[in-house]
């Protein structure tokens, strides 16, 4: 039972290290934008839109697949 806790510690250790990686890095960006946008940046701002997109895109379509296929 000893293995038990310490395995489900250790994943709920790297769960919330995974997460404050991700809103660092969640953050770091929209930092970048908010520089983008103060220094008139337009190139920056336009790929970022045109990835976060694309993202979105590919996000969507991996439901409608998923969906499509039965597996959800």
């Amino acid at each position: 039972m000893d293995d038990l806790i310490v395995t489900g510690v250790t994943i709920i250790i790297i769960l919330f290290a995974a997460v404050a990686v991700l809103i660092a890095g969640i953050v770091y960006v929209l930092l970048l934008e908010v520089h983008a946008l103060a220094t008139m940046d337009i190139q920056f701002i336009l790929t970022s839109i045109c990835l976060l997109l694309l993202l979105c895109a590919g996000y969507a379509g991996a439901g409608l697949w998923l969906h499509r296929t039965g597996r959800i």
